[in-house]
């Protein structure tokens, strides 16, 4: 089974449209669990779709990184996916393809993808992000989509929870905590994901000061050099 973990907070609406991305996946076997760090309208939204794989549960900490610890409280998958509230999936066979390639290989799969910008709803353009990552090129960028990325199970047994911290770099943190643990990363082909790029998660020029804390955190914890702050959609840029 897989075991997806999405975090949300106060947007049901988007919620719903990652949860049925997931009801749309030919692979059936895999629960959601839905960590609720608001209001509790994550926790209703799963609920109103009836569908038994979901489940909601309240955040027994605060932010994003304790929410999806407590949902890896709650899994029961040999196989851990991730997927942000505001985020999809957009290839049906997705769950498929990270399940075949689990099979030959403990690693961390990721996929390629695009970046949606949003406004009110609607969708203004895509940016693709499709970049190859290795080893060494996380060293001074995070390369990978969080939504979509999987793992086995057991390397949380082996490597702990993730690192509230860490912060806004609780993935980057993750991912080089696996390949520092000599796992692979095992790249899906295509453009499989959608991440949602709004209002609501495009607030880097009012955090600067934070996040470069964050990053500083990041780069201490595992030797890191001259790293910039920047985000995905200035990495598509570049590539």
């Amino acid at each position: 089974m897989i075991s997806v973990i999405i975090p949300t907070f106060n947007r049901p609406a988007l919620l719903l449209r990652a949860l049925r991305s997931l009801q749309l996946q030919l692979y059936p076997d895999w629960e959601a669990v839905v960590v609720d760090d608001g209001d509790g309208s994550g926790i209703l939204a799963a609920h109103n779709l009836r569908d038994p794989r979901m489940v909601g549960v309240r955040n027994e900490g605060t932010g994003q990184v304790h929410a999806r610890n407590t949902g890896l409280a709650h899994t029961s998958g040999e196989i851990i996916t991730l997927l942000d509230d505001d985020d999809w999936l957009l290839d049906t066979t997705h769950l498929h393809r990270v399940v075949r390639a689990l099979k030959s290989q403990a690693g961390l799969v990721y996929r390629g993808g695009y970046l949606i910008q949003e406004r009110d709803g609607l969708e203004l353009g895509r940016i693709p992000f499709d970049l190859k990552a290795a080893p060494q090129s996380l060293r001074s960028d995070n390369l990978l989509l969080a939504t979509g990325a999987a793992y086995p199970r057991f390397f949380h047994d082996q490597l702990g929870l993730f690192d509230p911290e860490m912060s806004d770099y609780w993935d980057w943190d993750w991912y080089l905590r696996i390949v520092s643990a000599g796992y692979p990363l095992i790249q899906l082909p295509g453009r499989g994901v959608a991440v949602a790029m709004h209002g609501a998660n495009m607030s880097y020029a009012a955090r600067l000061q934070e996040r470069q804390k964050n990053l500083e955190r990041l780069s201490s914890k595992h030797g890191l050099s001259n790293l910039v702050l920047k985000d995905h959609r200035t990495i598509a840029g570049a590539a």
